[in-house]
């Protein structure tokens, strides 16, 4: 297949506005079907390589009790087979719930179309670990040749924000790994990129897994070995101590609420957040630009002017 090689940011516009404009008429358009789920090839260009299990089987218990509420994306093979462009979650889902079918879009789209739906809408998701959504970065940028101006607009983030996502593809690989597993985090991975000596990386990398070192810690420790050219001694820079477990908001008990929380976040196609219980509580919706904000209001039946 021969892609070309630059000028594509045009195209991906009218490309993303036709298909988005088609997601907002699934509920009364005649391409959703009901597709057999053996008849639905995976897609291979899906960034994601880790799917949480937990995630997957709260999704299958929603689908269970509410079935899918919104039709995953779809595209012809022909021979009554089809290949995913969007849902993934979606359709393993269904599997774990034990359905036979799944409602589906169906659009005739091109390779070059179906990788670039692909690859947005997954890394406009908030799921995707940092690494993940780097490499589709750089599979956007490289199939399409856009630049780093064009591929932030694409995906709804700064230019620098792109940039500094695509620079962890330049850490080692154990690093990388450590990343995609969520023992470090990104912010870890740039403090070990601003040492560019391949021992002293190694080193800074052991000590931030060893003793629990934060990003600023790490940050800290980074810029000692730029202005000294080695890392800091426990004397010279203190023992760093474990950072406080990070407190986060205990997930629903009440698997009503669960089956909620995961029904509305595929409804609205965020992530969606319920605390509380069923008497009093409160529901956080997030959204990750403006373009997300006005659909997000156009599905609740308000206006964004």
């Amino acid at each position: 297949m021969s892609l070309p090689s630059k000028g594509l940011g045009r195209g991906l516009d009218a490309l993303l506005g036709g298909v988005r404009e088609d997601e907002r008429k699934t509920s009364d358009s005649s391409e959703v079907r009901r597709i057999s789920l053996s008849a639905i090839t995976p897609n291979p260009h899906q960034p994601r390589r880790e799917f949480s299990r937990e995630g997957l089987d709260d999704l299958a218990a929603s689908i269970k009790v509410r079935g899918v509420l919104q039709p995953v994306l779809v595209r012809p093979l022909g021979d009554s087979r089809y290949e995913l462009v969007a849902g993934e979650r979606r359709l393993r889902a269904s599997r774990l719930a034990g359905l036979d079918e799944i409602p589906a879009l169906v659009r005739e789209m091109t390779d070059q179309e179906s990788l670039a739906i692909a690859l947005i809408e997954n890394l406009q998701r908030e799921d995707l670990n940092a690494v993940e959504e780097a490499l589709g970065y750089q599979q956007l940028q490289q199939q399409f040749g856009l630049s780093q101006e064009e591929l932030a607009r694409q995906v709804g983030k700064s230019r620098s924000a792109v940039a500094n996502s695509l620079r962890l593809l330049n850490l080692p690989d154990e690093v990388r790994a450590d990343i995609q597993q969520g023992t470090l985090s990104a912010g870890h991975g740039r403090a070990i990129m601003a040492v560019t000596e391949a021992d002293a990386q190694g080193a800074l990398h052991r000590r931030i897994a060893e003793n629990g070192l934060t990003v600023r810690q790490a940050e800290a420790q980074a810029s000692f070995w730029k202005e000294h050219g080695r890392l800091p001694g426990a004397e010279e820079i203190g023992q760093a101590p474990r950072p406080a477990p990070v407190r986060e908001e205990a997930a629903p008990t009440d698997p009503r609420l669960t089956n909620l929380q995961e029904a509305l976040g595929e409804l609205l196609n965020v992530k969606v957040r319920i605390a509380g219980t069923t008497d009093k509580g409160k529901i956080t919706v997030s959204y990750k630009n403006e373009s997300d904000l006005r659909i997000l209001a156009e599905k609740l039946g308000a206006e964004f002017v």
